[in-house]
C-alpha cells in the first residue's frame, strides 16, 4: 500500500470515529439519574406522606425506601434504562411533596410502619 492511500484510509476512518463519538455526546443520554432515599425516624409533622405498601410506589422507589430504612443509610439506585427514568420521575414528582425545614429537607416522603424517607432524584450533568 502506497503512502497516499494508507493516509487517505486512516483519515477517512478517524473522522468516522471522531464523528461517532461526538455525535453519541447527547446531553440526555450522557446524564446520570438516580433515585435516592435518605432515613428519617419519622415524618415531617403535619407533612402528607405516602406509604410504601400504595400501589403507586413500587420498583426502584420502594427498592430504595426500604434499603434505607433498614440499614438506617442513605440508599441510591441508578436508573440506566429510559423508560424506567422517566416513569420513575414522573412517580417521585407526582408523590406529596413536603417544602423543608431546620429538620427536614424538601422532598417526598414515604413511610413504612413508623418510619420515613425524604425520596427525591438526582442528576449529574
Amino acid at each position: 500500500m502506497n503512502r497516499r492511500k494508507f493516509l487517505a484510509g486512516s483519515g477517512c476512518a478517524t473522522s468516522l470515529v471522531l464523528a461517532g463519538c461526538l455525535g453519541n455526546n447527547d446531553d440526555d443520554d450522557s446524564r446520570v439519574t438516580r433515585v435516592v432515599a435518605r432515613p428519617y425516624d419519622t415524618a415531617p409533622p403535619e407533612s402528607e406522606t405516602t406509604s410504601v405498601e400504595d400501589p403507586e410506589i413500587g420498583g426502584p422507589i420502594e427498592s430504595v425506601v426500604v434499603e434505607a430504612i433498614e440499614t438506617n443509610n442513605t440508599a441510591t439506585q441508578r436508573l440506566d434504562d429510559e423508560e424506567e427514568r422517566e416513569e420513575t420521575i414522573n412517580q417521585i414528582e407526582e408523590l406529596p411533596r413536603y417544602e423543608g425545614d431546620d429538620e427536614f429537607e424538601s422532598a417526598a416522603y414515604v413511610t413504612r410502619n413508623d418510619d420515613a424517607a425524604a425520596v427525591f432524584y438526582e442528576q449529574d450533568d
